[in-house]
């Protein structure tokens, strides 16, 4: 993985807007592999605030109810304590939050009523706004493709209910995952109506983005036309730039002359190819050169 974040600039300096005019909410948006976890990690690293991070979970068609705000609770209850967290909630009552950890004792019931519901969404409303009056709170749930019903409500309602603590929300998700009848589709529709929140999509890389993110993995400079094989196999999508040119750098180690030959096979994604990344028969490739690649392909093999 590269150190530094290539060609997220735009959407970091527009969550870095958000957090500085919160509360509200980001609905951040993309296709698998664009990167949308990385960009909230950086985001989250040179935050002046507290992040917590929850993700979904890809458990069949229900998911599993309340999961990143379980996992969020737990780290608050590794930070602070579980007399920490009930001092934030009304009371120091912290049997509400029994149905999303067991430290806080046994739910009243297996299914949550109504009532237990509403009481629980209001505790956990309650619970981030106090902790963002001590400071500034970043609460991002990850991959909300994924969250079961009972997710998407709490998420409706805190969103919905926000006060004027600076507390902002960050809901991630894949828009390739979202089919016509998708039922995060509906939720997404009515947030986005909302004053404070942002709807944002990362689109693919630029083809300068893809060069600076490959000569950044290769350490120097890529060998003419590499990038621009790797942008069209990728299609601009880092986690496949990254890929591909991790293949590149291993094969460049095993070249002793790190030619331009071995480069453009291990960048086509498959040493069976015939071709070059230009199109050029491999037949026509200097006899020399073709060689060259027979052998580092098979130390590469025997690794």
């Amino acid at each position: 993985m590269s150190p530094v974040l290539i060609g997220r600039s735009a959407e970091l300096r527009q969550l870095r807007a958000a957090l500085a005019a919160a509360p509200g909410a980001v609905l951040l948006g993309g296709d698998a592999g664009l990167g949308k976890t990385r960009l909230i990690r950086e985001f989250g690293r040179d935050a002046d605030a507290r992040t917590l991070v929850g993700g979904c979970l890809e458990l069949g068609s229900d998911g599993l109810p309340f999961a990143p705000f379980t996992t969020v609770l737990r780290g608050l209850v590794r930070d602070i304590g579980i007399e920490g967290v009930a001092g934030l909630v009304p009371r120091g009552d912290t049997g509400a939050l029994a149905r999303l950890l067991p430290e806080f004792g046994e739910p009243e019931s297996d299914a949550a009523s109504g009532e237990e519901r509403a009481r629980l969404f209001e505790v956990v409303l309650t619970l981030l706004e106090r902790l963002a009056e001590r400071g500034p709170v970043v609460l991002v749930i990850e991959d909300a493709h994924w969250a079961d019903r009972s997710t998407r409500d709490l998420l409706a309602f805190l969103i919905r209910n926000l006060g004027a603590a600076p507390l902002l929300v960050v809901l991630t998700y894949r828009s390739d995952e979202l089919h016509r009848t998708h039922p995060l589709r509906q939720l997404l529709a009515g947030l986005e109506r909302l004053e404070r929140v942002r709807r944002t999509e990362i689109g693919q890389l630029a083809r300068a983005d893809v060069a600076a993110l490959v000569t950044e993995l290769l350490g120097q400079t890529p060998p003419p036309g590499l990038v621009e094989r790797i942008e069209a196999r990728s299609e601009g999508n880092p986690c496949s730039s990254r890929r591909c040119s991790t293949t590149t750098a291993r094969w460049r180690a095993s070249c002793p002359s790190r030619c331009a030959t071995c480069c453009w096979r291990a960048s086509s994604g498959s040493p069976r190819r015939r071709r070059t990344s230009c199109g050029t028969p491999a037949a026509a490739a200097p006899a020399s050169s073709t060689r060259c690649w027979r052998r580092c392909r098979g130390s590469t093999t025997r690794r």
